[in-house]
């Protein structure tokens, strides 16, 4: 026999259904449905509320596992759903299952929900694109266009996360109202991603020599938002932040030639998105010309001034400019005795108070006046937990006048009036932090007069408060009479344990702390989870919250009978149901309603049939599932001749003690 394995077709793909068993209940809204395939890549999973799968809840595909837990929102309590799965493997597909069902517990409805929208704006405009970014929650999803909506996610925390994309040029300036946005029942949580432009803005520093473009080394100072210092024209800087620029020429220039003025201004204002330029004017002068003049602000300026020159030349001058032609070469001195613009200030003399003049060159001294400014005096000092403070602290005072300096307190005298602002970066008292700059971190300073800056400073605690509380089915829950006991333990940096509900625990060292659950709890309920994480960091002086979530078990039925004989009698009949809660019946058949699970028997007291004795109970004890249902039977026997019993009438036995509550709702009932 000749087998040729290569034209074998290959195994049927077969999936089978496995868990929930079919027409059983589940405990929760959000089961796991699970299955077993024959070596499937992937699965596909449909949900409904009908067996011919036209109301679908679920149809997820794709599935990479024999397993999914449905998700929370997407099933109804007390419903009966109906599902079945496919497998695929390659270009195989199977048949669908057969479809099971299941029932979801009573009671129960999916959380409530609401909308999640993420939009932008493109320098404050509205702005539609591709941009890619997620969103995580009780519902997370990444995607790559704005605006979008988020539709029936439940309620809860969410945060926006950018991840790249945007508009072209601009970058993300901010997320408002915030990153993170609570999202209440029925309504809208909106993120708007704001981007901006990146600035353009340029600011060149040329040079002319005789009115011709001219290239190489002169030493220049910018001021402003900005400060720089070069050595060499042109000179372009580019993304330059906006605001308000002044340009100050120190020395050089071209061999034999005199500064003669900054157009179009000394001081510019650079706008968004736009540049400026400065043009230093150089001029050149006869050979060996030494020359005097003077800058007001920036700007040339003629005038009167009392100045002398030493040197080759010796000689007293009452003006500027001044021009000496065919000047005998070697060392000039300048000795400045008063003058120039009304209200100003000599602020320097530039090069220096020397200059050497070059046979068959030219050299000059300029004069650079300021506007007269008024002084007063900054006081900057500190304070810890509200007294006076004195060491080492690291800050900045920056305005008309500058300094960085480590040491307070600190008095800086004289200096020019104007805003100043301090800056903190570092140090001061060990274990404090900076808690405010008082009465202001900016402050303007008026002549004669003195601002003073305190650098306030607050012990930092070094322990904190842990609490610890418990919800059950959302609702909060306390240890009292009745309610079951609890036990856990808090281990971190100090250690504890506790057995109540709320619990606090103060005065603990600072650092991280996981909340471990050991046993007990509400009766009737397991836990779920430890919110918002088991293992949560204490800050110093700050506080941290775990809350123990639990979930009630499904409830189920008690019922107790009465036979006379084999056959079914009612009537009175005194007896008491013992379990995880105690009850007293007097009468049969009787239904005892919301009953925890657990082992439960019926202890008989009084009463039945007249003329007839107790045989016993069967079976004499069971136990309940959760969720289902059990059933006593008190059987009697009739006795001829037997005198009549204490039926009809009261049945003469003690009430049995009435059940704690559970959440407030009798967990027992007829």
């Amino acid at each position: 026999m000749l087998l040729l394995a290569g034209c074998l077709a290959p195994p049927k793909l077969a999936v089978s259904l496995a868990s929930p068993a079919n027409g059983s209940s589940v405990l929760s809204i959000t089961p796991t449905l699970m299955w077993g395939g024959g070596g499937a890549a992937t699965y596909r999973l449909m949900v409904a509320k009908d067996n011919n799968f036209q109301s679908l809840v679920v149809d997820v595909n794709n599935i990479g596992d024999v397993s999914y837990t449905i998700p929370s929102g997407k099933l109804s309590g007390g419903t009966q759903y109906y599902w079945k799965v496919l497998a695929r493997q390659g270009n195989q597909v199977s048949n669908w299952t057969a479809p099971w069902s299941f029932f979801t517990p009573g009671g129960v409805s999916p959380p409530s929900t609401g909308t999640v929208r993420v939009s932008a704006t493109l320098d404050g405009a509205p702005w539609t694109g591709s941009v890619n970014y997620s969103v995580s929650g009780p519902f997370s999803d990444t995607d790559n266009s704005v605006p979008w909506n988020f539709n029936s996610v439940p309620i809860g925390t969410y945060a926006v996360t950018y991840n790249y994309g945007g508009p072209a040029g601009a970058s993300l300036a901010s997320i408002t109202p915030g990153p993170s946005l609570e999202l209440a029942a029925g309504s809208t949580a909106h993120f708007v991603l704001n981007f901006q432009r990146q600035s353009s803005s340029s600011i060149k520093i040329a040079a002319t020599l005789n009115g011709a473009p001219w290239s190489g080394s002169v030493s220049y100072s910018l001021t402003g938002p900005f400060k720089d210092a070069d050595v060499v024209v042109p000179q372009t800087l580019n993304n330059m932040p906006t605001g308000t620029y002044t340009l100050t020429y120190n020395s050089g220039g071209p061999s034999g030639a005199v500064l003669s003025s900054i157009s179009p201004s000394p001081t510019q204002t650079l706008a968004s998105n736009s540049g400026i330029v400065y043009t230093l004017n150089f001029s050149t002068v006869s050979a060996s010309n030494l020359s005097v003049t003077a800058f007001y602000n920036g700007v040339a300026w003629t005038g009167p001034v009392l100045y002398s020159l030493s040197g080759p030349i010796n000689n007293n001058y009452t003006s500027v400019p001044l021009q000496l032609k065919n000047a005998t070469p070697g060392t000039y001195y300048i000795n400045y005795k008063g003058g120039g613009p009304t209200g100003a200030t000599l602020g320097n003399i530039a090069p220096g108070q020397s200059l050497v003049l070059p046979s068959g060159g030219s050299a000059g001294f300029i004069l650079n006046y300021y506007a007269q400014q008024q002084t007063g005096n900054v006081v900057v000092d500190a304070t810890l937990n509200g007294s006076p403070w004195s060491g080492m602290v690291i800050y900045t005072l920056s305005g008309p006048f500058q300094s960085n300096d480590n040491q307070l307190p600190r008095t800086y005298n004289s200096v020019p009036v104007g805003n100043y602002s301090l800056t903190y970066n570092g140090g001061g008292p060990a274990g404090a932090v900076l808690t405010s700059i008082t009465p202001a971190p900016t402050q303007s300073l008026s002549g004669g007069r003195t601002i003073g800056f305190n650098l306030n400073f607050t012990a930092q605690p070094s322990t904190g408060t842990i609490s610890v509380n418990a919800m059950v089915d959302g609702q909060p829950w306390m240890t009292q009479p009745g309610s079951g006991p609890i036990s856990y333990t808090v281990s971190g940096p100090a250690f504890d344990s506790g057995g109540t509900i709320p619990g606090t625990f103060s005065s603990k060292p600072a650092g991280l702390y996981t909340l471990s659950y050991n046993s007990g709890g509400p009766i009737g309920a397991t836990l779920t989870s430890i919110s918002p994480a088991p293992t949560q960091n204490l800050a110093p002086g700050g506080s941290i919250q775990y809350t123990l979530q639990f979930t009630g078990q499904p409830k189920g039925y008690v019922t107790v009978e009465a036979t006379l004989d084999g056959q079914p009698w009612s009537g009175s009949v005194g007896y008491v149901l013992q379990g995880p809660y105690v009850e007293s019946g007097s009468s049969a058949p009787r239904n005892f309603a919301n009953a925890p699970q657990g082992s439960y028997s019926v202890q008989y007291t009084a009463g039945g049939p007249p003329q007839s004795s107790f045989v016993g109970v069967s079976p004499p004890s069971q136990t309940l599932p959760a969720g289902g249902s059990i059933t006593f039977t008190l059987m009697f026997h009739f006795e001829s001749g037997v005198g009549p019993g204490p039926m009809p009438g009261p049945i003469p036995f003690p009430p049995a003690p009435e059940p704690e509550p559970e959440n407030g709702l009798p967990l027992l009932g007829k």
